[in-house]
């Protein structure tokens, strides 16, 4: 992770306030989660964004079937998914049994969404 400055204008008495909190990027954190009603995983507490980036399999590295382009709009949905979860990596595999793609989606550690993909059809079955 890289460290990013960002500027905003603010009241000059709530950035008073501000310098007296101990740690800001909580304290911001806890007002998003207020505000949004859900945990916001900007930073979790670490001064620093997390990644934007999902790492996807490369293809042609992980020598993975040629996808069909019924199957193609599906993994376009998948990758759309794993990046509006802020998902780290997306996992894919080739199963020799039935020639279906396995995905998993996760966020550092944890699963997301796993399920598999035909690359011909663009069936796509969740686990």
């Amino acid at each position: 992770m890289t460290r990013t400055r960002v500027t905003f204008r603010v009241d000059p008495r709530l950035a008073t306030a501000l310098r007296q909190v101990p740690n800001q990027t909580r304290f911001v954190e806890k007002a998003l989660k207020d505000a949004l009603g859900r945990s916001c995983p900007l930073c979790r507490g670490s001064g620093r964004l997390a990644g934007d980036s999902l790492r996807i399999s490369d293809f042609r590295i992980e020598a993975l079937p040629k996808l069909e382009r019924a199957a193609a709009a599906p993994l376009r949905g998948l990758v759309r998914f794993g990046k509006r979860m802020q998902a780290t990596t997306l996992k894919l595999e080739a199963t020799p049994e039935d020639g279906d793609l396995e995905f998993r989606i996760a966020r550092d550690d944890e699963i997301l969404l796993s399920g598999r993909l035909n690359p011909n059809g663009g069936a796509l079955h969740l686990n």
